[in-house]
């Protein structure tokens, strides 16, 4: 028997957890409600007492958390969703204005810078310019001596002057002062950049960066003048490296890593941070526009650029931004912003957790205050139950009442000197006694099966046969009124289903529902079947009546509380509901079928333990 007990209550609290692991809210709540009254009534003895208290708290712990994950996950998507999507809206609102305000602040150095560094080469050019117009320039017979001081001169405007030089109209460099010994006569005639200083419109020319004779990267800056003698040409070598440094100079330069490239992408002056002169560049500005921007590659660690053409020269000037992030150095949000946002989704965690686990208590508290209510409602339906009993019970009670009188008057009528004759038989006094007892037992079995079925006691858990629960109700509770509404009793059992462990009393209470409604469906008789199947580990009771049946509609609200069928005053409303609750809670199952006219079959599935 002890183990009988133990395999219900684990079968139990196995069905209420894949409830509650799978179910929504209304139905958890509606199968912890009923599913806790269970386990609890399982405890009718000792040894049955102890475990359901074991598979209550078990039970009550996994709702409690169920309902907590639930109230903390809809919190959570209440609260946090709606900040946390405008934090992310505004990190991406603040990134894209930053980063066009980097943008048009890195198009603005662009243009400053290479309006400037347009100016310097300018001022170099003039420098020399107004060298070799000078009256006093004495043109190619100019010795070394006098072309040094012009050197020096033009060092005192520019230190990016290396070296000074003439060079006739035929290329031949007649003088020359600067740092490389010449072994012997230097021709320019086939440069290129000579060839295109006599062939152009303008009077100066700066060449982009080349090795030269001097094996040494460097730029070329030269003027040409028609005098009495023919064309002669001064010529100067500025410095990569003094112009490099100019750049680091430029307003605004410590922002930006700088540099000047060739319509090619050869780096022409540039910064250690972009490359080294003569080194290809990855910026290639488009020659279609003065100036603007070239963002990074997506996906790629290329940072994005502005650029301005140069005027003097077909150089682009170009900048990057030095942010220590890829792309255009576009930081997050101030540290600042970021540490009160974190602080307040820390905070607003606190107070959901703490709200969260507030609510799943006042939930719990609401599903055992409906539990109790429920259990009311049971004992309510059985209260109204026995009202639409009372006359049958009556009939049944007045039976063996009759017999008692009966045989007390024979009795009575044995003793009497009056009407005894000498010819009588001796009164069988056992017998009689014992028509009595029968009858007075009979009464007391009546009366204690309807004073169980009444009274709100705890559940009795015990191994009981189907077939036999349906007999006591078509029998004992119901056989009289059966046989006064002309109603045939149709039995087909399966005599192979076993013993299952269930309260007897609620699955009366079940039982007795069914059969009155179909008796209350046949009001001029009619036939009843009542059939017992095995399904698997489950046994279907089905209680078939061939009355007027219902409606869809009706159909659907047939176990609604309080929705009844009967004329007003006949019926409560609450016995299919309640039942239905019964059988939810046993982990069974309830099916109805119907039809106007062609009857109702109601199907009680219950889960069988093969002791």
């Amino acid at each position: 028997m002890r183990r009988a007990y133990v395999v219900s209550i684990v079968g139990t609290f196995e069905y209420f957890l894949r409830e509650l692991a799978g179910a929504t809210l209304p139905s958890i709540q509606s199968s912890l409600g009923f599913g806790c009254a269970r386990i609890l009534e399982l405890a009718s003895t000792s040894s049955g007492r102890k475990m359901s208290e074991l598979a209550f708290q078990a039970l009550k712990g996994q709702h409690y958390r169920e309902v907590f994950w639930y109230n903390l996950g809809r919190m959570a998507l209440l609260y946090f969703m709606p900040l946390l999507l405008l934090t992310v809206f505004f990190q991406i609102e603040y990134r894209r204005l930053l980063r066009e305000s980097l943008r048009a602040h890195l198009e603005v150095i662009a243009e400053h810078q290479a309006k400037t560094f347009d100016l310097f080469l300018l001022e170099r050019a003039v420098n020399l310019e107004n060298l070799i117009d000078d009256p006093l320039f004495p043109g190619l017979e100019v010795d070394e001596p006098f072309l040094g001081s012009l050197l020096e001169d033009l060092r005192l405007t520019s230190d990016a002057f290396v070296d000074l030089g003439v060079v006739s109209g035929s290329g031949d460099l007649v003088a020359y002062v600067g740092p490389v010994n010449f072994p012997s006569l230097v021709s320019y005639e086939n440069e290129e950049w000579f060839i295109d200083l006599l062939a152009g419109d303008r009077s100066s020319i700066i060449t982009e960066i080349y090795l030269g004779f001097r094996d040494q990267p460097h730029f070329t800056i030269a003027v040409r003048r028609q005098g009495d003698g023919g064309v002669q040409v001064l010529r100067s070598t500025l410095s990569p490296e003094r112009l490099a440094d100019y750049l680091t100079t430029l307003e605004g330069a410590g922002e930006v890593h700088s540099a000047i490239v060739n319509g090619s992408g050869v780096l022409q002056v540039t910064t250690p941070q972009v490359g080294e002169p003569l080194g290809v560049s990855s910026f290639v500005p488009p020659q279609d526009t003065e100036r603007g921007f070239v963002p990074g590659g997506r996906g790629s660690d290329a940072p994005g650029y502005a650029f301005a053409w140069l005027g003097e020269t077909p150089w682009a000037f170009i900048v990057t931004s030095a942010g220590s992030q890829p792309g255009l150095g576009v930081t997050a949000l101030p540290r600042t912003i970021s540490v009160f946002t974190v602080a307040i989704f820390v905070l607003m965690g606190f107070l959901i957790l703490f709200r969260a686990r507030k609510l799943a208590e006042r939930q719990l508290a609401s599903e055992k205050h409906e539990a109790e209510l429920s259990g009311q409602l049971v004992q309510a339906a059985k209260l109204a139950s026995v009202g639409e009993l009372a006359a049958g019970i009556a009939h049944e009670i007045n039976n063996p009442l009759a017999i008692i009188a009966e045989e007390v008057g024979v009795m009575q009528d044995a003793l009497d000197p009056e009407l005894i004759e000498e010819d009588d038989e001796p009164l069988d006094v056992p017998e009689h006694l014992e028509a009595i007892h029968e009858a007075v037992f009979r009464c007391r079995d009546i009366t204690r099966k309807l004073l169980t079925f009444v009274r709100q006691a705890e559940v009795k858990v015990e191994p009981h046969l189907i077939r036999e629960i349906l007999d006591e109700v078509l029998e004992v509770m119901l056989g009289n009124e059966l046989a006064l509404s002309n109603v045939e009793v149709v039995r087909r059992y399966d005599y192979s289903i076993p013993e299952i462990l269930t309260d007897r009393n609620q699955l009366i209470q079940v039982f007795l529902n069914l059969v009155k409604n179909a008796m209350d469906a046949m009001p001029g008789g009619g036939t009843l079947t009542l059939t017992t199947v095995r399904k698997g580990e489950r046994a279907a009771i089905s209680i078939r009546d061939t009355g007027c049946g219902m409606t869809p509609d009706q159909m659907e609200r047939v176990f609604v509380p309080f929705f009844t069928t009967k004329d007003p005053g006949k019926g409560t409303g609450l016995g299919l509901s309640v039942s239905y609750s019964i059988i939810q809670s046993f982990g069974g199952a309830f099916y109805v079928a119907s039809a106007p006219g062609e009857g109702s079959t109601f199907t009680v599935e219950l889960p069988l333990v093969v002791s």
